[in-house]
């Protein structure tokens, strides 16, 4: 019998099972723009380097991740909710990287099929999204532990990696011997090595 005391068909769904329905078939929130691109912009850093594989150009790399956004935010509506986010981006990156490739085909430049399907098979193989998800949590843990850094650590190392100098050229800029430089420079590795192992066991501690 219904709530209302009228004889229920038995045919008829219960109020009951309408409930039961809505709860086992939740409906899905909307996809933004807006949601995508946050999502894709986690994957940045793997994205240009996708896009240099192709092009052999950082800077082209670039432009062709930034272009890559722009026509996301254009087809939105096309990403199939619970698709992989990071593929469907990088599909975008490849279009881009050879839009360029074929605008610049006047300054001597050619598509190269068979290096864009090595570039994918490569990629696909050894950068998979858990992979791409690893090395963003390994990236922000490092930047963590530079932040950490004494002044004179950090530009000691900045200057041997970001400025390619020689111990030689960095003993002479902070003034002192070539061999307190190189042991300068192991100590601070190893100092980031620990740093970075440690963030990374506190944030699966906090999964």
């Amino acid at each position: 019998m219904s709530s209302d005391g009228r004889q229920r068909d038995p045919a008829e769904p219960s109020e009951a099972a309408g409930f039961e329905t809505e709860a086992a078939c939740p409906v899905s929130p909307p996809v933004t723009a807006e949601s995508l691109l946050r999502i894709a912009f986690k994957y940045q850093d793997a994205l240009v380097s996708y896009a240099y594989g192709l092009l052999q150009d950082w800077a082209l790399a670039q432009d062709a991740v930034q272009e890559a956004f722009i026509v996301l935010q254009k087809k939105q509506a096309e990403f199939r909710p619970g698709a992989n986010v990071f593929t469907w981006v990088r599909q975008m990156v490849r279009f881009e990287a050879l839009n360029i490739l074929r605008s610049r085909q006047r300054e001597s430049c050619f598509v190269d099929d068979e290096l864009f399907s090595l570039v994918d098979r490569q990629f696909e193989k050894y950068l998979d999204q858990e992979a791409v998800g690893a090395l963003e949590s390994r990236k922000a843990a490092l930047q963590r532990c530079l932040s950490r850094l004494d002044a004179g650590s950090l530009g000691l190392l900045l200057g041997f990696y970001k400025d390619a100098l020689s111990c030689e050229k960095l003993s002479a800029l902070h003034h002192r011997s070539v061999n307190a430089v190189r042991l300068s420079l192991s100590r601070i590795r190893a100092k980031l090595r620990d740093c970075v192992r440690h963030q990374l066991a506190l944030s699966e501690v906090r999964q």
